[in-house]
Parts: C-alpha cells; structure tokens; sequence
C-alpha cells in the first residue's frame, strides 16, 4: 500500500511542477526536480500522458512537457501555439491586422454573444502592437478565452497549422 502512496505523492508533485512551467519543461529537469531517475520519470510521464493530462511536444532533446490537465487544456495549448505562428507573421508583415479587423467585424456579425471579446480585439488591434502581441501569446486563462473568438486563426494557413499540430504531436 505504501508504494501506491508514494506513487500518487511523486505524481502530485510532478503536476504540479508542470502545472508551475506553463512554457513546458525537459525531463532532464524534471528528474532533478524531483530526485528520481530518468526510468522513473519516463513511467510516470506515460501514466500522465495515458490519461491526458500531460502532452509531449517536440523530439529527443528538444522535447518538453506540458501540463494540460485533458482535453481543454490541449486545446488551450493549441490556440495559443497557433497565436504565436500568428504573432511572428504579424511582426514581419503588420498590413495582416487589417484582414483580421475585417475578420473581426465579420464574426461579429455572426456571433454578437462573443460582442465583449470582439471589443477587446479591436482595443488591442487599435493600440501598440507589442500589446496586441502580447496578449496573443500570453499563457493566462484571460488571454485563453479571448482566444477562443479570434479573428487572428484565419491568417494561418493549412501547413502552418499542420506543423503546430504535429509538434503537438497530433494529426490535424
């Protein structure tokens, strides 16, 4: 019984220092983080990912985890992924916050529940565009729901989106 309680208490505390690396973490770091070997850590990380809780993005070195707590929070993770190939294309080519203001006024239309969101955007889209940016990318549950009625998703196209999903290590 002893062993099921360490057990749980080791992935409690993994959780947790997950949960605390919004950006993801290696497991090289982990491991030292909780003073268990890499074997272990592997055995708990594939627990964690089986039930959806934690997803693995990128490969060999370059892989970190991310704590998503299932399925919302993966696509939490993938608004915000997709906000931030958005953002990039926005530094290099600002003339695209146009097709997103007419996007804006579009699903506006549509949607007139999403009107305080759209508010927001069209705030963002009208002031410095290190805020507009910002925002995008930040991982925070307010900037979460505002991504959920972006105008900004149509300015990525299918392979962009393609590679978001598959460093996610999902099929779109």
């Amino acid at each position: 019984m002893r062993v099921s309680t360490s057990h749980h208490l080791d992935e409690d505390r993994l959780a947790g220092h997950l949960a605390a690396m919004p950006d993801g973490v290696a497991a090289p770091v982990l491991s030292a983080l909780l003073g268990v070997s890499q074997p272990t850590l592997s055995r708990m990380l594939t627990r964690l990912q089986c039930r959806g809780l934690v997803l693995a993005e990128g490969k060999a070195r370059s892989r970190r985890y991310h704590w998503i707590g299932g399925r919302p929070g993966l696509a939490a993770l993938r608004r915000r992924r997709l906000h931030e190939v958005i953002a990039h294309k926005l530094i290099n080519q600002p003339e695209l916050i146009a097709d997103a203001r007419h996007r804006l006024a579009s699903i506006s239309q549509a949607n007139p529940a999403g009107r305080p969101y759209h508010e927001q955007w069209l705030d963002l889209m009208e002031g410095q565009r290190y805020r507009l940016l910002r925002k995008m990318t930040e991982d925070s549950e307010d900037a979460d729901l505002l991504r959920k009625e972006s105008p900004f998703t149509a300015l990525v196209d299918a392979d962009e989106r393609s590679e978001v999903f598959r460093h996610l290590n999902q099929t779109p």
